[in-house]
């Protein structure tokens, strides 16, 4: 039968964000029934090596649920919303879980699941590991990585120029950015096409138990890739979306990948609602998927039947295979027969690939050669077997080499975004800092009444080197504003206030109102904080000059009419250079110092004011051996004739 949702029938991609949001109401029955046998099949199954199942009772926004999840301190692996989360074992026991939740044990459900008959799988799951030393070819010679897909049909064009619109993405990513890097929450669409026997003879049709044999290898291909990165201290989870009895009048197994887009455009034109061209049908379903499940990326799986295929191939040879970069894989149940390799490697294998790793495999006649380079970091395939094996001067067993899914070599975690460049032990995308500008590095005005400050805070994201975008990709990070603090001359903190409510996404405006203060110079300092757990990099200043009601307005810190002296400091803050202009009676003499928020003296001069009345010098803003300061509040004080006169001054390189 098709699938379709009602009422999402208006083309385009606000609309299919929409009704996807709605439309798990939309097609709630059909949804709400094949996650339920998919979740009762994986209760009933052991859960994969160093995970946990968590069993949800409730049927809320997975969006919601997750984070419920997590912030009770159970990182989630894998997901099957709304009722399966696999948590990480080892800290799975030191909280408490939240209402309506309990942990599953040796495929025995303890709550509701107990209650739901699942019989025994009909799809064999054959597990024939490698031998020790052998390189099995799990590939047998064939390509299964295309290149990059070209943004160039008119639908696309259209959907990239309003792709900056979309709310919800990381910071710095567009509607075409769906898999960038491998950190973060990643949606995983699991698609089943049926075909109707429109076009092609309907030759295989999925039965309950071979299409949960597929969910528990994907479940078990995603989890590998969660242990890889919680080994090196990496946020990474996934959530699957389940999606069967998806109609095209094609037989997948029986179309070249020439072909494929045929029956993929079929597939999701009905799951979707509307018809346009298969690419521009990826995204939109990607992106619907990223943001219903509340994730940075999204990949589809395409799974195809051909459970008893002679060959297990498509008919031009191809069996598993995806589009480096996304959005897409496709992976058949029967890979070429083969008893070297599971479904569940197969998995892990292409969704490398949407985050663009490269193979490393034979032939050694593929393109796929060691001396190319790839990913957000421009990282180079020196494992490959191409154009021999160890040409590049490398031989590591890794799920990209042969068939090592519990190996990932340093190559391919670079590939997909977990290059440590800085070699401090921190991933680069994860320690990524903010910056804080205000709206204005001076303020003027009469004391009397609080005086509200603004600003907006930015995530620094690291520019994609990713050379299958030419090196202009766009520059994303996952991180959000957490915070902006301010200090009023080295006071407290204070939180500042974000413009529309909540601090949590990449841009963020704010408003500072401080509390009547007397007149005076005021220097406030700026903070802002990430979701990485850092600050600016670069310290922001704010002078706020405050005077009199009924005195004149001043320069650089205003004047004092003490005894007929006044001072003037500027710029401030400055890149560095200073000019003082003291104004005082002919033949004073005395001091100018400077010192930092330490207290310690940093310059000194001996001052004698000449016959004019006015002594006017520069500074550099260097210590006296000539080392530049660092930027920061300094305070000046000149001492003369009995008489102190104190300023502040803010140096900002």
């Amino acid at each position: 039968m098709r699938c379709a949702l009602s009422g999402c029938v208006r083309p385009g991609l606000t609309a299919i964000i929409l009704c996807a949001l709605a439309g798990s109401a939309g097609h709630s029955y059909a949804a709400e029934t094949q996650a339920w046998d998919a979740a009762s099949s994986l209760a009933a199954s052991a859960s994969p090596p160093g995970l946990r199942l968590v069993w949800n009772s409730g049927s809320e926004d997975p969006v919601a649920t997750l984070d419920r999840l997590e912030r009770a301190g159970f990182p989630v692996a894998v997901a099957l919303p709304p009722h399966v989360y696999y948590v990480r074992a080892e800290g799975a026991s030191r909280s408490l879980l939240p209402i309506g939740f309990s942990f599953q044990e040796d495929g025995r459900a303890e709550t509701a699941a107990r209650q739901v008959a699942v019989g025994p799988p009909d799809a064999p799951e054959p597990r024939v590991s490698a031998a020790v030393g052998v390189d099995l070819d799990p590939f047998q010679g064939r390509n299964d990585a295309f290149p990059p897909i070209r943004l160039g049909s008119s639908p696309l064009r259209n959907r990239i120029a309003r792709g900056g619109m979309l709310q919800g993405l990381p910071f710095g990513a567009r509607w075409f950015d769906t898999s960038e890097f491998m950190i973060g929450r990643v949606a995983v669409s699991i698609l089943f096409p049926e075909s109707d026997g429109t076009t092609d003879p309907n030759r295989y049709n999925w039965t309950p138990a071979l299409r949960d044999s597929v969910i528990r290898s994907a479940v078990r291909g995603l989890a590998k890739w969660n242990g890889f990165a919680a080994s090196h201290g990496i946020a990474l989870s996934f959530a699957i979306e389940v999606h069967a009895g998806l109609a095209t009048r094609y037989e997948p197994i029986d179309r070249t990948v020439a072909e494929e887009d045929n029956w993929i455009e079929d597939v999701l034109a009905g799951y979707a609602g509307y018809r346009s061209d298969a690419l521009t049908l990826e995204y939109d379903v990607a992106n619907a998927t990223r943001s219903r499940l509340g994730a940075q990326w999204s990949v589809l799986l395409f799974a195809v039947q051909n459970d008893t295929d002679p060959d297990g191939a498509f008919p031009d040879g191809y069996f598993s295979h995806a589009r480096l970069g996304g959005p897409f894989f496709v992976t058949p149940v029967n890979n070429m027969n083969s008893t070297s390799a599971t479904l569940d490697f197969y998995i892990e294998h292409e969704i490398a690939h949407s985050f663009w790793a490269l193979d490393e495999h034979f032939p050694s006649n593929g393109w796929w050669s060691c001396q190319l380079t790839t990913g957000y970091f421009n990282q180079p395939n020196s494992n490959s077997v191409v154009p021999a094996p160890g040409y590049c001067g490398y031989r590591r067993g890794c799920l990209m080499y042969a068939n090592y899914p519990d190996s990932l070599c340093d190559f391919t975690q670079r590939q997909i975004g977990w290059a440590d460049l800085d070699r401090n032990g921190i991933p680069d995308l994860t320690e990524t800092h903010p910056a804080v500008f205000p709206d204005s590095s001076q303020y003027r005005t009469v004391a009397g009444s609080p005086i509200t400050l603004r600003g907006k805070a930015l995530e620094v994201a690291i520019p994609n080197q990713n050379p299958y975008h030419y090196f202009l990709g766009d520059s994303i990070s996952i991180a959000s504003i957490d915070s902006v603090r301010y200090r009023v001359d080295g006071g407290p903190a204070n939180r500042a206030v974000p413009s529309d409510g909540t601090f949590d996404s990449g841009r963020e405006w704010f408003t500072a109102t401080l509390p009547v203060l007397p007149p005076g110079d005021y220097v406030v300092e700026w903070e802002a904080w990430n979701s990485n757990g850092l600050k600016n990099a670069e310290s922001q200043f704010t002078t706020v000059s405050l005077r009199a009601p009924s005195a004149p307005a001043g320069a650089g810190g205003g004047a004092s009419a003490s005894r007929g002296l006044s001072l003037r400091v500027g710029p401030t803050p400055s890149p560095g250079p200073v000019r003082f202009t003291l104004r005082a009676p002919p033949g004073s003499r005395g001091w100018g110092r400077i010192h930092d928020v330490r207290g310690r003296e940093v310059a000194r001069w001996r001052l004698e004011v000449p016959s004019s009345g006015t002594a006017d010098w520069r500074w550099e803003g260097r210590v006296a051996g000539g080392a530049t300061l660092p930027s920061g509040l300094y305070f000046v004080s000149i001492e003369i004739d009995g008489a102190t006169l104190k300023r502040r001054l803010v140096i900002s390189r």
